[in-house]
Order: C-alpha cells, then structure tokens, then sequence
C-alpha cells in the first residue's frame, strides 16, 4: 500500500471565526495575555532596535561586538515582535547556514522521502491547536509544519522526528518563512551558536537525561527543603520538567512568556531553561512544601498565573547564577557514567498530547 503524503490530502473547512489574541491564539475565557508596553514605548523601542541590527540585519554583528552587554540588556527585556523573527534568525546563526545552503531546503522538501512521514503527518494537529495558523486541517499552517519536519528529518537521519520537536518548528514558524524555519531548527539541533541540543531527540533522550540529572542536583542544593520534600513524595523532574527542556517551554506555557524566554535562549543558550524552572519552583516554594504527591504533580504541571507574569518570572530567574556549576555537574555526569535519574524518562509523549 503506498504511503500517503500531506500533498495527498485535500484542506479541510476553514474553523468558524472566533476572537483571537494579539499572537493568532484563539481567546479562552480569563486568557487575555498583557499587551505590554504603551504604543508610544514600543515605537520607540522599535526604532532602537533597528538602528542597533540595521537594514535587513546588516549591522548586528558589528553592533554585538561593539556593545555586547547592551546587546544583552535589550534581549531580556524582550524584542520587539515585528523584529523578532529577524533578530531570532540573527542571534542563532541561522540566517548565515541559509545563506551558504542555498537550494538544500527545497531538495529535502520536494525531492527526498522521509521514513518519518507517517508519524509526522499523525502528530501535526497537536501542535498549536487553537492557534488560528495551524487551525485548519491539512491547510497552509499544517503543511508548512509538515515540510520543516519532514525537511530536517531527512537532513538528519540519526535523529529523525520526534514529537517534541514540531513546538520548536511551530513557534518558528509564527514569525518566519518555512526556509528560515527550517534552517533556525538545523541551528539549534546542530550547534551553530550553542551547545547542540540533537541530544534531546536522539534514541533515549540522552541530553534529556543529563539535563534533568543536572535540574535535580541544582534544585537541591538551592532549595533543600524543597528538594527534602520531594524526595519523600518520590517526585523528580522527570515527571514535570521533561517538555521544559524537550520544547523549551513551548509546549504548555503561556505564549507571550514563552516569547520572551525563547529571545534569551537563542542568545545565552540552554541555561535560561534551568533559571526559569528554578525561578518558578522558587516562586511557588511555600505552596509546593505543602502538598502530597498527587496535588504536587498537578501543581508542578499548573502554574499559577501570577507565576507566569514574564515581567515577575524572568528577573527573578536572570539572578539566579548557574553557568559554573552547570559545567560542574555535566563533568560529574560523564564522568560517573551517566549517573541516572530514580526513575527514567517516561511518559514524555503522554505529557505533551
């Protein structure tokens, strides 16, 4: 029997219109994320930034080199969203692999085939439900989906496709073409700029493992009575924090925080993702020493919304410090042979469905 394609399906009826939010999400009752700054403020953050990358992005690497640390300021306080899919694209070193590829993408879409198609085509519904982009079944949104992944899954046969891995393509999407998209995503798993993270998706999640190893030990030592008690309720971050890591916060956060988040990740790496997951177990720490195992999974997968306020949740996590003993339990890591989680990884995929 031959294998069906997307190109094979007819697009199914476009949704009944609905409001959305300023991001293309369809509004839920009590979901109305914060329009940010006053018009004003963004037009003037706006012209800042693009004096500071220049036409087209022309002038970024001059400026980071010049004044790095302004670079970083700006970056955390957020970018400007009409910017974002550019200065993204920027930051990863995205926009220069598109450049010295030229032709690669269209080759991996049209003339490959992928052993992953099948899985792909079954998952692309998950990704972004009730954003009004990827809303109609088989339409542009859910084929550009089914492109970028099904393009990198041949680009990358070790890895392939998983499930997780159609969040990264989906939000890159929402603010560039299927070809920056798909390029930003072959930046990321390959390591143009930071460590690669190929390892999250690999056989066995290696990477998914020394994270969470590393997430427990640094909960642990920053916050003992925390760490006291999920021991005795046999909690460990395997049962929380795997889509943290597998979707860098994607999957189930709030989008305008998972924005800004995504912004630092792209220019300071994967550490944001340990000072953001602290900062949240910090935050709710009092309430969290409380509760038994079952009222803390639920907890630990329903933050409450004041935890998610970016302008409350980010400054609390840039302070706290990790770079040198993340360095520190990775060697641990290794060295230990791989020094295991109590429990292994499972149940991932039921997490994020």
């Amino acid at each position: 029997m031959e294998k069906k394609r997307l190109d094979d399906y007819e697009p199914g009826p476009l949704p009944s219109p609905r409001k959305m939010d300023r991001f293309g999400f369809l509004k839920q009752e009590n979901n109305n994320p914060p329009d940010g700054l006053t018009k004003g403020r963004e037009e003037r953050r706006v012209r800042k930034w693009r004096k500071m990358i220049g036409a087209g992005g022309s002038d970024w690497k001059h400026y980071v080199r010049r004044k790095p640390h302004v670079v970083k300021r700006r970056i955390r306080k957020g970018i400007p969203d009409c910017l974002r899919g550019l200065v993204w694209q920027l930051i990863s070193g995205s926009r220069d692999l598109l450049l010295m590829n030229p032709g690669v993408y269209e080759q991996l879409v049209i003339y490959e085939t992928s052993a992953s198609e099948l899985d792909i085509i079954r998952d692309i519904s998950r990704t972004f439900p009730s954003h009004v982009f990827f809303q109609q079944r088989h339409g542009p949104g859910q084929r550009s989906l089914y492109n970028v992944l099904k393009a990198y899954s041949v680009y990358d046969r070790d890895v392939g496709y998983v499930q997780g891995m159609g969040f990264l393509a989906g939000l890159l999407l929402l603010y560039m073409s299927e070809e920056d998209a798909f390029w930003l995503l072959v930046a990321l798993l390959k390591g143009a700029v930071h460590a690669p993270m190929e390892g999250l998706y690999q056989v066995g999640l290696p990477l998914v493992q020394q994270y969470l190893s590393s997430f427990d030990r640094l909960m642990k030592e920053q916050m003992p009575k925390l760490g006291e008690h999920f021991t005795q309720e046999m909690i460990n971050p395997s049962m929380y924090a795997s889509q943290w890591f597998i979707t860098v916060f994607s999957y189930s956060f709030p989008f305008h925080l998972a924005l800004r988040i995504w912004d630092v990740f792209l220019y300071e790496g994967v550490k944001i993702v340990f000072k953001v997951g602290l900062a949240l177990l910090k935050y709710c720490h009092d309430d969290l020493v409380k509760l038994p195992f079952e009222k803390l999974i639920h907890a630990l997968r329903n933050f409450p919304e004041d935890a998610m306020d970016p302008d409350t949740l980010l400054p609390m996590a840039y302070v706290i410090k990790v770079s040198r003993r993340l360095e520190e339990l990775k060697q641990e890591y290794n060295k230990d042979g791989k020094l295991s989680l109590p429990t292994e990884i499972k149940g991932t995929e039921k997490q994020m469905q």
